[in-house]
């Protein structure tokens, strides 16, 4: 009995049009995730590819006009702020999301998240490590418990001072002219 030829059936994986379209469909899966259960620290959160892979990725889907995609490939192939986003940021709970912000160098905050921006954002003002602190401010204040007893004079060098219950007397008097300064602007607006 003589045997039919079978004629190959082309896979997935040979079939470059269904190839290319299942890795642009698991590129789209890639973003920022939590390292850790909670993922409440920024240096918790990464994307799971090479920063290499990604740009290809990005290059493949530009090709294949998917230009969305390629941005946010090429913004997740970068260091982003990746400063974890609360609902409500007063609850410590898990975040619902990330800012995915471009910056200049990992480990480096966005503008928005930034310690100068913690006031407007209603944040502990004390710079922590560079990043927002994420307690919740004692009520009246602008730092939360852990920071309110600590200096934040700017000294010679650019770093605050961040001694408790600082003693030095110039320190004293540049917070009391501050501390009366934030008081007398509610006072005249």
């Amino acid at each position: 009995m003589p045997r039919a030829s079978k004629a190959p059936v082309p896979s997935r994986a040979r079939n470059t049009k269904s190839a290319i379209e299942a890795i642009l469909d698991a590129a789209t899966e890639l973003r920022p995730t939590p390292g850790y259960i909670n993922g409440t620290d920024y240096a918790d959160w990464s994307v799971e590819a090479t920063p290499v892979l990604l740009r290809a990725l990005a290059d493949l889907a530009q090709h294949h006009n998917e230009g969305e995609l390629a941005d946010d490939l090429r913004r997740f192939s970068g260091p982003m702020c990746l400063e974890p986003l609360y609902d409500d940021p007063s609850k410590n709970c898990s975040p619902r999301s990330f800012c995915a912000e471009v910056v200049a160098s990992e480990g480096e905050p966005c503008p928005e998240h930034s310690p100068a921006n913690a006031d407007a954002l209603g944040r502990c003002i004390y710079p922590d490590r560079g990043r927002l602190c994420r307690e919740p401010r004692v009520h009246g204040k602008d730092r939360c418990a852990g920071h309110v007893k600590l200096c934040l004079v700017v000294q010679l060098d650019g770093t605050v001072c961040g001694r408790r219950s600082c003693g030095v007397p110039k320190h004293k008097r540049i917070a009391a002219a501050s501390a009366a300064e934030a008081v007398a602007v509610p006072a005249s607006s």
